[in-house]
């Protein structure tokens, strides 16, 4: 009898050998349609930073406690549902965020999103010390290019001359280390 439950057990067949199941496009479409008010999101070290309690408490943190739906997804990421695009542009706009004293990441749902944007976190740092004659908007763009993913500049021409800094927002690879100064 034991021989049989185990030949039983090793002839099972869980499905994986059969084709896939194509789903209605317009199913696809109603779906990502439902759904494009998502930020998906990873913490940036995992060890020290718990899902659960990043899903549970980020929408408190954003004042958003009752909209916003968290949940874990595989490879140790999550997503926040939010009730309308306002509510999700102003979470990307106060932005970046953090949990335990750590960053995590948080980008915008697409479709077919390719999960290596969750290696990026944009940001705004600030640029002292361009001397006068070199004050001008090709000049900033190139160092924010130098620096990493240049995403724009906050750079008004008329008073580039009565400025301390110029602000560039980029995207930080979380895979390179963070630099605090940088000369050119």
């Amino acid at each position: 009898m034991a021989d049989n439950i185990r030949r039983a057990m090793r002839d099972i067949s869980l499905g994986s050998e059969e084709a896939p199941v194509a789903l209605p496009l317009e199913v696809v479409h109603r779906a990502a349609e439902d759904n494009r008010f998502i930020l998906v999101g990873r913490a940036t070290i995992p060890r020290r930073q718990n899902v659960r309690s990043i899903i549970s408490t980020m929408p408190r943190v954003w004042g958003l406690d009752d909209l916003v739906r968290g949940r874990a997804v595989e490879g140790r990421r999550f997503q926040f549902v939010f009730p309308s695009e306002e509510a999700m542009e102003s979470v990307l706009r106060r932005g970046p965020w953090a949990y335990g004293d750590r960053m995590i990441v948080l980008q915008r749902w697409k479709p077919l999103m390719d999960m290596n944007l969750l290696n990026f976190i944009p940001f705004w740092i600030q640029v002292r010390g361009i001397s006068f004659q070199f004050m001008n908007r090709e000049v900033i763009v190139f160092l924010a290019r130098a620096m990493g993913q240049y995403i724009q500049i906050d750079y008004n021409e008329k008073v580039g001359g009565r400025i301390n800094f110029v602000r560039i927002r980029l995207n930080w690879d979380i895979n390179q280390p963070l630099r605090f100064q940088r000369n050119f």
